[in-house]
Formats: structure tokens, C-alpha cells, sequence
């Protein structure tokens, strides 16, 4: 099973590889609907600006050989993506605060990921089935 390892706050696009800048377009474009560059995402000094996002994170999601799996996007407080790793292939998001998955394979895998990393709510209304699915992974 997957860990979510590497949490870094992402401040400003110098700090992501040109996928991980794309990665951070999709997350706004997915979170408001508005096609923005990921410099404008990260700029926290324009004033009002309704493009920012905020406390971004950016996690990768290692394998049990440590190889990453995902690329994982937290912002807003309670949203976020989840990204093949490497690539712009969206397969999750965070929708305050609970995983939306369309695949229950995966949606385990990164749930019971997210469980075990304090990442899920216990208020969250999968929480109980994947923190069960986490104490029984080994």
C-alpha cells in the first residue's frame, strides 16, 4: 500500500518541474473552472486575486519500494488532485476534505493512504470503511 510521503509547501512555481506546474493548472482549473497559468495560482502577492490558491501542498504517494505513485495536490483548506506521478493524468480529487475516486481499486489505495497520513477527516463519510481497510492493511 501506498504512503504519502515528501509534503512540501508550494509558494512558487521555481519550486516544480514544468508537469507539476501543468499539475497545478489542472488543480485550479478543476477547483474554479478557470484556465489560469500556475504562476498566477502560486502568486500570493496579487492583491484580491480570485486565480490564488492557497496553503498548497504537493505530497507524493510512494509505493511500499518507495517509487513514486502519485503526486498528490492538497489547497484551499479542503480540496485537492491526485495525479499519476509524472504525469497530468488526473485520478482523484479532494472534495472538502473527502477523496472522490470513480475508481474503488484506487479509492482504497489512496484512502487508506490518506487515513493512515492524518489526511482524511474522521468526520468523513468513507473514513469508518478505510480506516478499517488501513488496520488491516500490513
Amino acid at each position: 500500500m501506498p504512503d504519502f510521503t515528501n509534503r512540501r509547501e508550494i509558494t512558487s512555481v521555481a519550486q516544480l518541474t514544468p508537469v507539476q506546474a501543468e499539475q497545478l493548472r489542472l488543480c485550479g482549473q478543476a477547483y474554479d473552472d478557470e484556465d489560469f497559468p500556475a504562476e498566477r495560482r502560486v502568486n500570493q502577492d496579487a492583491p484580491d486575486d480570485e486565480a490564488v490558491l492557497y496553503s498548497v501542498e504537493l505530497w507524493d504517494v510512494a509505493s511500499s519500494d518507495g517509487s513514486s505513485v502519485y503526486e498528490a495536490w492538497f489547497y484551499q483548506s479542503d480540496s485537492g488532485s491526485v495525479f499519476l506521478a509524472g504525469t497530468t493524468d488526473m485520478v482523484a480529487q479532494i472534495i472538502q476534505c473527502g477523496l472522490e475516486c470513480e475508481d474503488p481499486s484506487r479509492e482504497l489505495e489512496l484512502g487508506t493512504a490518506m487515513v493512515r497520513a492524518g489526511l482524511l477527516p474522521p468526520g468523513d463519510s468513507a473514513y469508518d470503511r478505510l480506516s478499517r481497510a488501513a488496520d488491516a492493511t500490513p
